[in-house]
């Protein structure tokens, strides 16, 4: 809990604006935190070390989801997705931001459903990256599997902390969250729980049929990477 006690402030202060700074920062943020905090059993954290988690795993998750996707995308639509990211570090708006994060959202999640329908042209595609491209790619998914991995450990304590959260809201005082932010942080790491196949089988085995080795990890504790812009 010393660990999750040092980093709660800085995770606190983690909109969802701040998701998509970018590759390489976020990922150096991401990966801090989720060093700090993965492993760590939900049953035994308090409010704080269960958002302070949440909040660095739903980070994660979304910006390798992000990553993945700008490289299985058209090259339109990759572009698109780096030029909006682009744009979130220009603007200082938030409503814009907002906007704009969901923008990327819906693109990304446009991108993966497709390429798991066209199977063979993802394979295709994924056996035709580059070296730096494979390095991202597995980067990406490495990030992508912890993340879902924490998220399965947290949701298994999301119940009781959803409840908690009921019928003592001041509990959220030292969050700095309201009670609408925190059921929709619980929400998203129940979401992500759900669906974390994608990122623990579905993808793994399209890897395997391209040709390309990937150490799954094996503990939401392992060492995330830092991704880099490319």
């Amino acid at each position: 809990m010393k660990k999750i006690a040092i980093v709660l402030a800085i995770a606190a202060s983690m909109g969802t604006s701040s998701v998509y700074a970018g590759f390489g920062s976020l990922s150096k943020m991401a990966s801090s935190l989720s060093e700090s905090v993965t492993g760590v059993s939900s049953s035994n954290m308090d409010i704080n070390g269960f958002f302070t988690q949440a909040k660095a795993t739903n980070v994660m998750f979304t910006q390798s989801r992000t990553a993945l996707a700008s490289l299985l995308a058209s090259k339109q639509d990759s572009d698109e997705l780096k030029a909006k990211q682009k744009s979130l570090k220009t603007t200082s708006d938030l409503k814009e931001k907002d906007a704009i994060e969901k923008q990327i959202v819906a693109l990304s999640n446009t991108v993966l459903e497709a390429s798991q329908k066209d199977e063979e042209g993802t394979v295709a595609k994924l056996a035709a990256l580059n070296a730096e491209q494979k390095t991202h790619l597995l980067d990406s998914a490495t990030n992508f599997a912890i993340a879902s991995l924490t998220a399965r450990e947290l949701a298994l304590g999301a119940k009781q902390v959803s409840t908690g959260l009921i019928s003592n809201p001041k509990s959220l005082t030292n969050t700095g969250m309201s009670l609408v932010d925190a059921k929709g942080v619980i929400g998203d790491i129940t979401g992500i729980a759900k669906n974390s196949t994608m990122a623990l089988v579905e993808y793994p085995k399209l890897f395997k049929k391209a040709g390309i080795e990937f150490k799954m990890p094996t503990s939401s504790s392992d060492k995330p990477k830092v991704l880099s812009d490319i």
